[in-house]
């Protein structure tokens, strides 16, 4: 019987300075007591319609934002799209006052919890079904793709774009489709899956 071995890739440990620790740990909480908040009001029937948590989750949305360029760089999320909200920088104010479907929300009210959108902090959207917003991160990778090679000298040539998801939607045909034409393609883009 022949086994295979995983190739080895060499690794460098992270140097994180402390402000940049405190602000990666700032978010980290800030997204936690969010959370907590979020569930809290649900639970008082303060809060209509559904409310996905992402509690205990909350040092994926800032490792993978936090590293990106808030503000410059596309975030693509799920249902459970309040953290990536906050940790793309759409202030918090605006992510509670768009879950109790207020005008001053981030989507002015119409898109509740699962429907978070910021085009000044480049969130692309929350989507309620499954996989949804994996062809829609794609787009935006592509956009920047285009870009570099037609313009190298605009500002945002050099744009990236993380796409979240379940585990569970990589048993989807969208991820596969999407996931074979970033690579055909050669697109700047992430696929974050979250168990």
């Amino acid at each position: 019987m022949v086994q295979e071995r995983l190739p080895a890739f060499p690794t460098t440990p992270a140097k994180v300075d402390r402000a940049t620790g405190l602000r990666l740990y700032e978010d980290m909480v800030l997204g936690r007591t969010f959370e907590d908040k979020c569930a809290e009001m649900y639970y008082r029937g303060k809060m209509f319609g559904f409310v996905h948590l992402y509690n205990g989750q909350e040092a994926v949305s800032t490792g993978v934002i936090q590293a990106m360029r808030p503000g410059e760089d596309y975030v693509c999320s799920t249902y459970r799209d309040h953290v990536h909200a906050l940790s793309a920088g759409v202030p918090a104010r605006e992510v509670m006052a768009e879950l109790f479907g207020k005008e001053t929300g981030c989507s002015k009210g119409r898109g509740g919890s699962m429907h978070l959108f910021s085009a000044e902090h480049k969130l692309l959207g929350g989507f309620a079904f499954i996989g949804e917003g994996i062809p829609i991160a794609l787009g935006a990778a592509f956009q920047a793709k285009y870009r570099r090679e037609v313009s190298p000298d605009h500002p945002n040539a050099d744009q990236v774009t993380a796409a979240f998801f379940g585990d569970g939607t990589s048993n989807n045909g969208q991820f596969f489709e999407c996931l074979n034409m970033a690579a055909l393609w050669k697109l700047p883009i992430i696929f974050v899956v979250e168990n």
